[in-house]
């Protein structure tokens, strides 16, 4: 019986660490969510009758840092943010409800802004303006301003404060 009982709480233990590595974001659209590895950066879009698909592949192959990324809501119920908060890459998502082609994980920010950490140090604030926000770099107080576009790449960019 001891010997049950303690396979048990190993199995718990470890079902309950395996599941921190991903995390349930609510949309707007209630039918749906999405469902983050904080590790790889995978998006997945999960709705109510059990479909699914995946917006976003692995942004990250090793995935060895628990809640690397973390996804943003924007005021459009449409479009999140993905943030690596390592090295300060960004990436717009957008799920829907139409049709694959709309379903979409496009870069605003591929190069790195910072290398080498061990945690999370990038974080970001929305502007006024829905479509802008800051980069901040919490070790360090850099700032860049980025932009996200539903229009097309040159409405999507990064630019840092000096």
């Amino acid at each position: 019986m001891k010997k049950l009982i303690v396979s048990f709480a190993l199995m718990v233990i470890t079902l309950a660490s395996y599941a921190q590595v991903y995390k349930m974001y609510s949309t707007r659209n209630y039918h749906n969510q999405l469902r983050l590895n904080t590790m790889t950066g995978e998006v997945q879009q999960i709705q109510d009758d059990g479909q699914s698909w995946i917006i976003c592949s692995a942004r990250e192959i090793s995935g060895d840092k628990e809640s690397r990324f973390c996804l943003y809501e924007t005021q459009n119920m449409w479009t999140f943010i993905l943030l690596d908060s390592y090295n300060g890459r960004l990436w717009q998502v957008q799920y829907s409800t139409q049709d694959l082609d709309n379903l979409f994980c496009i870069p605003i920010n591929k190069d790195e802004l910072g290398s080498d950490n061990e945690k999370c140090i990038f974080s970001i604030q929305p502007l006024t303006s829905m479509y802008q926000y800051y980069l901040i770099n919490d070790n360090t107080g850099d700032m860049w301003k980025f932009q996200w576009s539903t229009k097309g790449d040159d409405y999507r960019w990064i630019e840092k404060f000096k």
